[in-house]
């Protein structure tokens, strides 16, 4: 692993310098300030497919989609356009080896369906388009294919959370009811493919500082066999994310993240806040509300303290684990917050160390939270271990101060607050067995980074018993090497191959790399490029980039 991670340097510098005379592997789309964000999805040897929305109008109401498929040497194969309502937004996408799937939701117009799945089949050259309808102005939380089916899940306002499922094949609809009580907030699908099982995980919320989470699984026609109901929930910790892995024989791991509720008088958090609503959207689009005349006092995304597990065996649903950030090795060497800082001394004074970093149930939860704002991923499978990954960020801004002036002329300071981005500072790593227990954690800085757009960077690499953590951010690659707790190699950085040696990239946002197949990666992003041996000096653009883990 660490020759690999040193010929990643070697191709990349290389490539830079001999980029005069040679173009890299090295795709463009020029992309005004302003514009929509472009999407990709990678698939195998196939290639990647490229959509958005184009200035041109198809009708009245609507604005074609332009899909371009990429072989794997980054040239065009073939594109297509698709007129789709104006109102209809890219939520999440599904990958297999043979086809892509896209989600749209109309959030405006339900009469012929406010669902659509379009299948992209990149080596037959075919989009179609399938049609499904979920309550109106629910919020799609999940996105899953299995066995022909597109399975969606939501959240309502007015409505109890559900999933709806339709067949791509003969459009056959099927609904899962999760629960009637009220306060319910759906957090994550999942599918048995082999036993064409359904699970559902999701909370309830029952009071200000007291919340519930459980997991139903369903046969595949929808009906409920069973809810799962785990032990040692501590009505002070609040469940953010969760994600269910089903592991067959009746078995299956409940993971996610949890914090603190340090609220006694109020909720924490609105279920329909930002964070919830655009878990799986285009939360870093440009005309983000989040955006506008921001405010960190008015932020209600949930905080976060540490990873939680819980055991399924046998049909029967085990106690959840919690596993606090605070006791993992080496973190306040990432972690530079300063209430995290004090947190740290509070920890110290009190030595309430634990050697496996699970935390004992006393009345002091309260002084070892972090708060921390975190973009969980899903859960991954490093052979024999499950790892699970999130990065941390927090919202940044100035004061600013001027005079201003009454009516007798009186000079009196006025201050404001300006928002200046969201600054990623560090991810952390755990793997767990499959009874829930950790097995190592690790994290990684996250440096320089400060952006308006979120965007989940952090991705990881696994061979053995190393992993390389690699994250895309300030025009480089940065990537770390380690084995288990251990470190193997620590952050070193690449640049990202430009499309000609004399290209200066100037700024850069929603960086991010990811494996394609085999040793191949592609990197994309948004640059602001200047070059004065060009004619038009200037230029933003989308780009995607394949590099190789070699």
């Amino acid at each position: 692993m660490k020759g690999k991670l040193v010929l990643i340097v070697l191709l990349l510098v290389a490539g830079e310098a001999f980029a005069q005379n040679t173009n890299p592997l090295r795709f463009e789309i020029a992309t005004p300030d302003g514009t929509n964000p472009i999407n990709y999805v990678a698939t195998s040897k196939n290639g990647i497919c490229v959509f958005f929305p184009t200035k041109s109008e198809a009708g009245k109401d609507s604005i074609s989609w332009t899909f371009t498929v990429l072989n794997d040497q980054l040239k065009e194969t073939w594109h297509k356009q698709v007129p789709l309502h104006k109102d209809v937004a890219f939520l999440k996408s599904v990958a297999t080896e043979q086809a892509i799937y896209l989600l749209f939701h109309d959030t405006k117009r339900n009469k012929d369906g406010n669902i659509f799945v379009f299948m992209v089949v990149p080596w037959l050259q075919v989009i179609t388009e399938h049609r499904g309808m979920i309550p109106d102005k629910a919020e799609v939380v999940d996105f899953e294919i299995a066995n022909a089916y597109a399975f969606i899940g939501y959240n309502s306002r007015k409505e109890p959370s559900g999933i709806m499922a339709f067949s791509l094949m003969s459009g056959e609809k099927r609904n899962y009811a999760i629960t009637s009580e009220k306060d319910a907030l759906l957090l994550d699908i999942a599918i048995d493919s082999a036993r064409a099982d359904i699970y559902a995980t999701y909370k309830v919320q029952y009071s200000s500082i007291r919340n519930h989470i459980f997991v139903n699984k369903y046969n595949s026609i929808g009906g409920l066999e069973n809810t799962f109901d785990f032990g040692e929930q501590n009505e002070r910790k609040n469940f953010n994310s969760a994600q269910y892995i089903p592991m067959g024989n009746r078995a299956g791991l409940l993971a996610g993240t949890y914090g603190y509720n340090v609220a006694s008088t109020r909720r924490q958090y609105d279920y329909y806040d930002n964070y919830y609503n655009s878990y799986y959207n285009n939360y870093y689009a440009f005309n983000n509300p989040r955006l506008l005349d921001y405010d960190a006092n008015q932020d209600r995304t949930p905080v976060s303290d540490g990873y939680f597990t819980a055991k399924v065996d046998n049909g029967v649903a085990g106690k959840i684990k919690y596993y606090n950030f605070s006791k993992f090795t080496n973190a306040f060497k990432y972690i530079t917050d300063a209430n995290a800082m004090r947190l740290k001394f509070k920890s110290e004074k009190k030595n309430e160390n634990h050697a496996d970093g699970e935390q004992s149930e006393s009345g002091n939860d309260n002084d070892r939270s972090l708060y921390l704002r975190l973009i969980a991923h899903e859960i991954r499978s490093n052979g024999h271990l499950f790892v699970m990954t999130s990065e941390a960020y927090s919202p940044e801004y100035h004061t600013n101060t001027q005079m201003s002036y009454d009516y007798y002329g009186r000079s009196f300071p006025t201050t404001t607050q300006v928002f200046d981005g969201y600054r990623y500072s560090h991810a952390f790593v755990a793997g767990f067995d499959s009874a829930g227990n950790m097995a190592w954690n690790n994290g990684m800085e996250m440096r320089d980074i400060i952006t308006k757009y979120l965007n989940r960077k952090l991705n990881c690499n696994f061979e053995d018993d190393e992993s390389i953590l690699f994250y895309n951010a300030n025009n480089k690659i940065a990537f770390k090497t380690i084995n288990g707790s251990a470190v193997v190699e620590n952050t070193a950085y690449a640049p990202v191959p430009l499309k000609r040696g004399t290209d200066k990239p100037m700024d850069e946002y929603l960086g991010s790399i990811e494996h394609w197949y085999g040793d191949y990666f592609v990197a994309t992003g948004y640059q602001n490029i200047h070059n004065n041996y060009l004619e038009n000096s200037k230029r933003t653009v989308f780009y995607i980039c394949k590099m190789a883990f070699r």
